[in-house]
């Protein structure tokens, strides 16, 4: 967890567990191009769509090992270097998904507790929260799939915040925009919305309880699970 304590939550409350690349942040887009950048610097034929199949949604260590797969040895240090710098500079151009600060204001005036439950690093998260101004619904209350031995698809993230903040994976709902976060949701036993954008590949989703494509419509989506 980024911060210490649990910010005065409400235990009897249904806590709002979000991802945060796709759905609080407008991060895949610039995610899908440096990932396509990268594999091709690697020698790769690579375009935007196989970006997305192979990458998005998942958590950094993960990324790494898979882009060992695809080329068949391990990557070189200075091309993890390099690249990693270019993912910490493209933070700096971050926007908000549009709809999601009315969203959680929405949903913070009724009551739920929310936390950030993501694949990306601790410092990313933090970044990425701040330079959007999103941080201020949250109070750092942040999870990294570092701090747990699986990423997404494995729930462990999700049943790690959900544990530490007290409550049961029952009284939780996870917000997502990927397969791997929505069978990760699934594995926990958590309800799951499944927010679709233009990066979402045709049939994707389809394991959501919900589906929205505007995230003003999130409010009403999590009051049909409650």
């Amino acid at each position: 967890m980024v911060s210490e304590g649990d910010g005065g939550l409400r235990r009897s409350d249904q806590l709002v567990v979000f991802d945060c690349d796709g759905v609080l942040v407008d991060s895949e887009r610039l995610n899908v191009g440096i990932w396509t950048s990268a594999m091709r610097d690697l020698g790769l034929t690579f375009g935007p769509q196989d970006a997305i199949h192979h990458f998005l949604g998942r958590a950094y260590a993960d990324n790494r090992h898979t882009a060992a797969a695809l080329t068949g040895r391990e990557v070189p240090p200075e091309w993890e270097s390099h690249w990693r710098a270019e993912f910490r500079r493209s933070h700096d151009r971050l926007e908000a998904i549009p709809g999601i600060a009315e969203a959680l204001d929405d949903i913070v005036d009724a009551g739920h507790p929310v936390c950030v439950a993501s694949g990306s690093i601790g410092p990313a998260i933090v970044r990425k929260l701040e330079v959007t101004g999103l941080d201020r619904f949250f109070g750092g209350r942040y999870y990294s799939a570092e701090e747990v031995e699986r990423g997404k698809p494995a729930p462990d993230v999700f049943l790690h915040a959900a544990a530490d903040l007290g409550f049961a994976p029952s009284r939780c709902v996870v917000v997502e925009d990927s397969d791997p976060g929505v069978a990760a949701a699934r594995a926990a036993g958590m309800p799951v919305v499944g927010y679709r954008s233009d990066l979402t590949p045709a049939g994707g989703l389809a394991d959501a309880d919900v589906v929205i494509d505007d995230m003003r419509a999130l409010p009403a989506a999590l009051a049909s699970l409650g």
